[in-house]
């Protein structure tokens, strides 16, 4: 049988747009307020006057990094729970409350403890990571939609990493009374607070998109609960009166609007959303004359027992080569095959788990301590005051002396080359090159990036120009970000392809409680030994310490067993034709082709 592939117009259609766009505006929000803390926290810290000297910051500045870590890794799997037991909707609404309430508290906070309290009551009160992940699966319900689905996770990153930055950096006035500083059609009102309370302007901005994406989950996203999705929800019904009286859209027929005609239909009943006519509009035509369609006055025809296997092979994340749990027998480590730490420990991704850990550590040390470091003041000598503390090569003191608006400018600006690269460079590397290239040969720039850092200092003296400056840090933020723009994805592949298809959930649940210990870990520990190093004038040590845990990784990407690329993979497929009004008209068989890229993220079958 001859081989074809989905053309992109067969790809998109009946893509979940609307869907889609209402988690993202969600999703968007959270990495703003995220980042937004990276530019300022160690100012913040410093006026807390915790540490007896400004060495110390870093340390305690790795205490509000990691604190937001360690909580969201004991609160994950519990909001996990609350999402399967009251719905994904209210689970998300949640969230964004409880974020709104911590940034009110970091905003305002005297003293370090309020800080430290709001950044824990942060990771506590918000789950929505991985909520929206299991929405985005369950809204994109057909394989071809799910690569470009869950490609819209990192590209929202990107932007955040964009915004936050640059609301962190220029919205923070540390004296509200220089004229200089403060912008002179800011009320008077306004300068008395940020006088009194100087982050809190950037928390409060932060608050009202947050409440913005409140109110656009309240109207417009819809439950994907597969329970709680038939459930009476009075915010969409409001989201459909906006939308027929001011936009004219006509919205789709709710399920709890449909009134079966007696009882028995009920348990025939279809879904009602994947309807973009009326109720009365057939699901599927009776195409084979060999079914037996019960047929369902008010409701068309149902689909044939043959039809529904045929269509949850092909769209469902099931696989029909899924083992189940009773047949699986003790692996040759004494372990269950099904058991988490057999998988974990003892096969093939064991490997790109331990390679994501590390990625992990160093990427969200590089986040929260590259602006620590050029805060830090220029160490000048005491002797001679025309010249550096830093002595080439081994003596490296200091920062910059660089404020929040400058490096929220930087960050910003990178951010907006990460959504270049995401959005334009990543899909052509993708198809030109196998994942495990891609990623060892991007791993090998992350030791030079971080090996050049503190040699920063050097560009400060008197007879070099300032731009030598910004161009050196833009060359290694702009590295830094192309690597983990087109790396990041490819250790998420790596770990999908690695994992038996049987216990995939399992292995992507562990995965990321692996890597929030990284992010918890990695600040906590990176704030000692940045903090030991600036007192002992070695500034260097917690830079070049970065440098040789991507050489341990770079080692175990080679242990990684390459994905096989020989060809390309017959998979039968079965798709579902449409017509004009979106409503299905029988199934047919198709062969679709995959290649181990990231759009073949949706499990392989045999």
């Amino acid at each position: 049988m001859a081989r074809s592939k989905l053309t992109f117009k067969q790809q998109m259609d009946g893509f979940p747009w609307a869907q889609l766009l209402a988690v993202s505006l969600v999703r968007f929000s959270e990495p703003i307020a995220f980042s937004s803390l990276f530019p300022y926290v160690y100012f913040m810290v410093k006026d807390f006057h915790i540490t007896p000297d400004d060495a110390d910051v870093a340390k305690y500045s790795g205490y509000l990094s990691s604190t937001f870590a360690f909580c969201q890794v004991l609160s994950a799997f519990h909001w996990g729970k609350f999402s399967e037991s009251h719905g994904r909707k209210i689970t998300l609404q949640l969230g964004l409350i409880g974020t709104s309430i911590s940034l009110l508290i970091l905003g305002f906070s005297r003293n370090f403890t309020e800080a430290f309290i709001a950044r824990s009551l942060m990771g506590l009160l918000n789950g929505n990571v991985g909520v929206i992940r299991t929405m985005i699966g369950e809204i994109a319900t057909q394989r071809k939609h799910q690569a470009l689905a869950f490609s819209t996770m990192p590209l929202l990153f990107q932007f955040g990493t964009v915004m936050g930055p640059l609301l962190g950096g220029f919205l923070v006035f540390r004296n509200a009374n220089d004229n200089d500083v403060v912008p002179s059609w800011f009320p008077l009102s306004i300068k008395k607070l940020i006088d009194i309370y100087p982050y809190c302007l950037p928390n409060l901005f932060l608050v009202g998109l947050l409440m913005l994406g409140l109110v656009n989950s309240t109207l417009f996203l819809e439950e994907t609960h597969p329970t709680y999705k038939f459930r009476k929800d009075y915010g969409i019904e409001t989201g459909d009166f906006i939308k027929k009286r001011i936009f004219g859209i006509t919205p789709k027929v709710r399920p709890w609007n449909v009134v079966p005609e007696n009882e028995s239909d009920i348990e025939h009943m279809p879904d009602i959303e994947s309807q973009s006519a009326t109720e009365m509009t057939p699901l599927i035509d009776d195409d084979d004359d060999d079914s037996d369609v019960e047929s369902v006055q008010s409701l068309g025809h149902v689909l044939t027992r043959r039809e529904s296997v045929g269509l949850i092979r092909t769209y469902s994340l099931h696989e029909p080569t899924d083992i189940p749990l009773e047949s699986l027998h003790l692996a040759s480590d004494g372990c269950s095959e099904n058991s988490m730490r057999h998988h974990l420990l003892h096969t093939d991704v064991f490997y790109p788990i331990s390679v994501a850990f590390i990625m992990s550590l160093h990427l969200i040390v590089y986040n929260e301590f590259l602006p620590v470091f050029l805060a830090y003041d220029l160490a000048k000598d005491p002797q001679d005051p025309t010249k550096l503390a830093s002595k080439f090569p081994w003596k490296i003191t200091g920062g910059i002396g660089y404020q929040p608006e400058q490096t929220g400018t930087l960050l910003s600006t990178t951010g907006i080359f990460g959504c270049f690269v995401v959005i334009f460079i990543f899909p052509i590397v993708d198809r030109s090159f196998d994942c495990l290239t891609i990623f060892r040969t991007l791993v090998k720039l992350y030791p030079l990036i971080y090996f050049m850092i503190p040699y920063v200092v050097f560009l400060q003296n008197d007879n070099v120009p300032q731009w030598c400056t910004i161009v050196y840090l833009y060359v290694i933020t702009g590295l830094k970000t192309l690597c983990g723009a087109l790396s990041s994805p490819q250790i998420m592949l790596l770990i999908h392809n690695s994992s038996p298809l049987h216990c995939r959930a399992i292995v992507n649940g562990a995965t990321i409680s692996i890597q929030s210990s990284a992010r918890f870990l990695g600040p906590l520990i990176m704030g000692y030994i940045m903090s030991w190093a600036q007192k002992h004038n070695v500034a260097w040590v917690s830079w070049w310490s970065l440098s040789l845990f991507c050489i341990i990784a770079l080692y175990q990407s080679y242990k990684i067993k390459p994905i096989d690329e020989n060809d390309e993979i017959e998979t039968e497929a079965i798709t579902t034709n449409t017509d004009a009004t979106g409503s299905f008209t029988g199934p047919s068989r198709q062969i679709l082709t995959h290649r181990s890229s990231l759009g073949s993220l949706s499990n392989k079958r045999g």
